[in-house]
């Protein structure tokens, strides 16, 4: 209960393809995401959409710039760009307290993917969430 009341609750989302849908919950209801689930949702929002994308709803500083590094070659230079963008986004948000250590690397078998990988301390947590984000260089 303690940790819904820190990173609160929201309707639950899941992918479908590149784009998310509303998850029914058990009796015709909507789904929740609580706690540690909303946190990692919305953690991952935040890296999904378009910083500005949401400016004519009010928030015009919400999301990232990954989006900026579609059609870049996967190399170490772009990961850092990925890296220093992911950071940027992710300490946005008012529940995080720091990010402590974030990585990229190519998942075996892919060729336009970077999976970065990240511990995020988080307000009032003792221990790291732990956080993996696939990333899709050739995108659209």
């Amino acid at each position: 209960m303690e940790r819904e009341r820190l990173f609160g609750k929201d309707l639950e989302l899941y992918g479908r393809g590149e784009a998310f849908d509303l998850r029914p919950g058990r009796a015709g209801d909507l789904g929740l995401a609580r706690g540690n689930d909303n946190i990692v949702q919305a953690l991952t929002l935040r890296l999904r959409v378009r910083r500005g994308e949401l400016a004519p709803l009010g928030w015009p500083a919400y999301g990232s710039r990954l989006h900026e590094l579609i059609g870049e070659p996967n190399t170490s230079r772009t990961h850092v760009r990925l890296m220093a963008f992911a950071r940027g986004a992710i300490e946005e948000d008012p529940r995080v307290a720091e990010l402590v250590e974030v990585g990229a690397r190519v998942p075996t078998g892919e060729r336009a993917v970077v999976r970065l990988t990240m511990d995020i301390r988080l307000i009032d947590e003792p221990n790291p969430l732990n956080m993996v984000f696939d990333f899709d260089l050739g995108a659209a």
